[in-house]
């Protein structure tokens, strides 16, 4: 390969490339001149400077052998370039001028040089060259476009109504501020950010509704029965939106080809574009197609947007033909304010679900309790005897709601049966929810004396994690939920003052309504948790201890996996957290803290100050951050210099992208990273982390296990079937732990 020899140049010299390649008036070619040569006098090659300025590489190579050759006087002037005297006349020149000007002064768009050449009998190059020796160009005008630029479809940015009378489905949204093209502004003659008038829109014709008009008598009068419904809907919609608010219907139903009202009331309110789908599964897929999208145009800054989006379209999608009718219109205040979908969301995880039927009433005292069954008491017997480690004379203190009562109960009687003095604390969830509807806020944060006495005298607590309905609790007032989690920690604190051994059972979270809103099986779900927790801790302590002796003892981290994944991550000596199951005795030099059962990982705190490279997760999950539930899938994170520079999401984006903004400093730093160890964990949600061979990269807070990154925000990926190396020594390959 050629090498290009490097100049060398004076102070002197260096001094006026400089000042050259710098002014910002003058000759713009002598300042490129300038920059090759400072280039080539610090030692890069033709080839590179082309690249870098997107010349060609022999226009490079020539103005570097001048340079060399007569120094600053080879690149100070101007190339002559006009033809010699006497090849083209003088007389011609004078009319390529002439015919140049003339053509741009009368305001017609300028000719090319390949035009006025075929005209005068010369070249392009030779028109070419006498604009430039005589300073002149063709002014040139861009034709002012017929009409503007085409616009996008106006986005939906608030829930107005829901109508759910089958046969008839309509859904009401507020539009806002569409997603234009790109357009010019200036040429248009609008003004920039503005909305197309609804006039603009394609509005249904009176005689297109009412061609499918049905002939049978009986049928039409069924019809209109429910197009009076209907027009109610419609008309409570309208009174409750902004005039100067525009909004779309879209509805399916024989209503809307049975009923000339409709038609003649969509007429007489421009502001209400109604759709007709004519099927309900077509209105059911655009529905959750619109509602998707109102999760991703929310207002920037609204917390939670894209969860309540999603949770709303879940409800819409579950409910069953023929169910019970459900309509809901929001206030004026809820749409100009933004709480409309919130208060939406609300009242459907109220209202029982997925067919949408009233609350429970509260129960009756049980004449039967449940009792546990064969695998309830081989939970109880691993929990008690292996994790918590139970003597004789314990006092056992036993949390429970109604899903889990069955287990409960079970924890009785083997707490019984090994000679301890179980309590069991019961809350009714039906009541609870009533409660949290019925009773004031500061209320719900009250812990009783005497419930806060037995907790502080207890040796060994066991909670049933509840309420199970995740769906209600995350659709909860802010005030309300923060008032119900200050009652659990107050009795979290009087179990830390007594030095009580506790776990947390995660089976508390299975139920129907979580299973659906997680997108899990619930079968499938429960079964994975009780044999997660039916593991042998010892097993897993065993591996944990060895695993977190390396991380410890090493310097350097490498993932790489065959989907793209290739990261360089970096500890810091920092004591690993090993959660095997197995709860030690309280001990002054030990921070009080509840196991969560199942349980198998490793955590470390990474070197928050540097990391390379890509780490692409495998595992799809329906949590990947700490403040919203979503679906999240193919996230992307790429590290340089230790900060995450640039994420991408196959799913997910409208989840991470809002939360991650709202997030404080520290939030693109790598914070842990945790390892897997637990052989029957793979799906359950929030425990993804556990399934043996997950790497799990957290960003965000890691003070919590030694790191420095005091941050209330967090977010992870998982990665299943990647190769970890500890400074060059592989421990984990194809799923399988070597520490």
């Amino acid at each position: 390969m050629r090498v290009a020899p490097r100049l060398t140049l004076s102070a002197e010299e260096r001094e006026t490339l400089l000042r050259w390649s710098r002014a910002r008036r003058g000759s713009p070619e002598r300042a490129r001149r300038a920059t090759i040569a400072l280039r080539a006098a610090d030692g890069a090659q033709n080839l590179r400077i082309a690249r870098e300025l997107g010349m060609h590489r022999l226009t490079v190579a020539r103005w570097r052998e001048r340079f060399s050759v007569a120094r600053l006087r080879g690149i100070a002037g101007e190339v002559e370039r006009m033809p010699r005297r006497g090849v083209v006349p003088a007389e011609t020149v004078q009319r390529i001028v002439r015919a140049t000007v003339s053509t741009g002064a009368s305001g017609r768009l300028g000719q090319s040089t390949r035009a006025l050449g075929r005209r005068f009998g010369v070249s392009h190059m030779t028109v070419r060259r006498v604009w430039e020796a005589y300073g002149i160009a063709p002014t040139r005008f861009e034709p002012r476009p017929l009409r503007p630029d085409p616009t996008g479809a106006p986005t939906a940015t608030e829930v107005a109504g829901v109508f759910l009378r089958p046969p008839d489905y309509a859904v009401a949204l507020v539009l806002g501020s569409p997603t234009a093209a790109p357009s010019n502004t200036a040429a248009s003659g609008e003004a920039p950010g503005s909305r197309p008038s609804t006039s603009e829109w394609p509005r249904p014709r009176l005689t297109e509704v009412l061609r499918d008009l049905r002939d049978d008598a009986n049928d039409r009068a069924t019809t209109r029965s429910g197009g009076r419904e209907l027009l109610r809907f419609l008309g409570a919609v309208q009174r409750r939106v902004e005039p100067s608010q525009d909004v779309r219907v879209l509805a399916a139903g024989p209503s809307l080809q049975g009923a000339p009202e409709i038609a003649r009331w969509s007429v007489r309110h421009p502001n209400v574009r109604l759709e007709s789908l004519h099927r309900p599964e077509r209105w059911r897929a655009r529905t959750l197609d619109e509602l998707r999208q109102l999760g991703r145009a929310a207002r920037p800054g609204r917390e939670s947007s894209a969860e309540r989006a999603r949770s709303i379209a879940g409800f819409v999608a579950s409910y069953p033909e023929g169910g019970r009718p459900f309509e809901w219109t929001a206030s004026r205040q809820e749409i100009r304010t933004g709480a409309a979908a919130a208060r939406l969301r609300y009242d459907l995880a109220v209202t029982g679900h997925a067919a949408f039927k009233p609350a429970d009433p509260v129960h009756q005292p049980m004449s039967d309790p449940p009792r546990g069954t064969s695998r309830d008491r081989e939970l109880a017997r691993t929990v008690l005897r292996k994790c918590l480690r139970v003597r004789g004379g314990d006092h056992v203190t036993i949390e429970s709601w109604s899903e889990t009562l069955a287990s409960a109960n079970a924890f009785v009687l083997e707490s019984l049966r090994l000679g301890a003095r179980p309590l069991l604390l019961y809350q009714d969830e039906p009541t609870y929810w009533a409660a949290a509807s019925e009773v004031p806020p500061k209320f719900l944060a009250r812990l009783g004396e005497h419930r806060r006495a037995a907790l502080e005298r207890t040796d060994v607590l066991v909670s049933f994690f509840g309420p199970s309905d995740r769906e209600r609790v995350h659709a909860m007032p802010r005030n309300t939920m923060f008032q119900l989690g200050e009652f659990q920690d107050a009795m979290y604190r009087a179990a830390e003052r007594s030095g009580a051994r506790a776990v947390l059972m995660a089976v508390g979270r299975a139920s129907e309504a979580s299973a659906r809103m997680y997108g899990v099986d619930l079968a499938q779900w429960r079964e994975e948790l009780i044999g997660g927790t039916l593991v042998d801790p010892t097993k897993l302590h065993q591996v944990g201890q060895a695993l977190a002796r390396r991380l410890e003892r090493g310097r350097e981290l490498q993932i790489t996996h065959p989907n793209g994944t290739d990261l360089r991550l970096y500890l810091r000596g920092r004591t690993p957290t090993l959660d095997d199951g197995i709860v030690p005795p309280a001990s002054p030099n030990r921070a009080w803290s509840m196991a969560t059962l199942p349980a198998g990982v490793v955590t470390v705190a990474l070197d928050e100050r540097a990391a390379d490279g890509v780490f692409r997760s495998n595992v799809r999950s329906s949590v990947g951050l700490s403040d919203t539930v979503g679906d999240f899938a193919g996230g992307r994170w790429t590290f340089v210099k230790g900060r995450l520079t640039r994420f991408t999401y196959e799913e997910g984006r409208e989840f991470f992208a809002p939360s991650y903004a709202r997030a404080g400093a520290g939030r693109d730093r790598p914070g842990t990273l945790s390892i897997g160890l637990n052989p029957k964990i793979s799906m359950s949600p929030l425990l993804e982390d556990q399934g043996l061979g997950t790497l799990t990269l957290l960003i965000g807070r890691n003070d919590h296990v030694g790191g420095t990154t005091k941050l209330g925000w967090w977010a992870w990926l998982n990665l299943r079937g990647a190769r970890l190396a500890i400074d060059g020594r592989t421990v984990l390959a194809d799923g399988r732990l070597d520490p």
